[in-house]
């Protein structure tokens, strides 16, 4: 059974979109008007376990109690993506104003991500959440798999060391 959970490597148990908008507003030119727009895209925040860390001595049998005890690797988070195309919210620009253009767009969604990566490296809120729900994926998943082989088991995390 050991072999046959390291094999997996990379199990993915929970993910979320996270979503950020992003403002884009130019100088107000005199006579000219304005020039501005608001959109929107989602990142993608996953959280895994990799089985290929799991040691010989993680999973633990009691055949006389029928009990088994599995300490999975500790849960990871990672950024996986992003939408490719920005949705517009928003946009107010004057007849006299040039209209913004992919480049501009591709800018602003360059800043914005940016901005996102350092709010979710700063705000641990998002990977709390994320790890919380796959832990508890985890868990029902492999105590499900354990019992179908006649055992109770106990699921355990490891945790980093920092």
């Amino acid at each position: 059974m050991y072999k046959e959970i390291k094999s997996v490597d990379k199990m993915v148990f929970a993910s979320m979109a996270i979503s950020k908008t992003a403002v884009m507003k130019d100088p107000h030119i005199f006579l000219l008007g304005d020039r501005v727009a608001v959109y929107s895209y989602n990142t993608y925040l996953q959280a895994y376990i990799n089985l290929a860390d799991l040691k010989p001595d993680d999973l633990v049998f009691d055949d006389k109690n029928h009990t088994v005890t599995l300490t999975l690797p500790p849960v990871r988070t990672e950024l996986v993506g992003r939408d490719m195309q920005m949705r517009k919210i928003y946009e107010n620009i004057s007849p006299l104003r040039s209209q913004i253009t992919s480049e501009e767009r591709a800018q602003i969604k360059e800043k914005a991500n940016r901005s996102l990566i350092s709010e979710v490296v700063n705000n641990p809120e998002f990977r709390r959440q994320v790890t919380e729900a796959a832990q508890s994926k985890a868990r029902a998943y492999f105590e499900y798999l354990l019992e179908q082989d006649g055992y109770t088991p106990t699921i355990l995390f490891k945790t980093d060391k920092l």
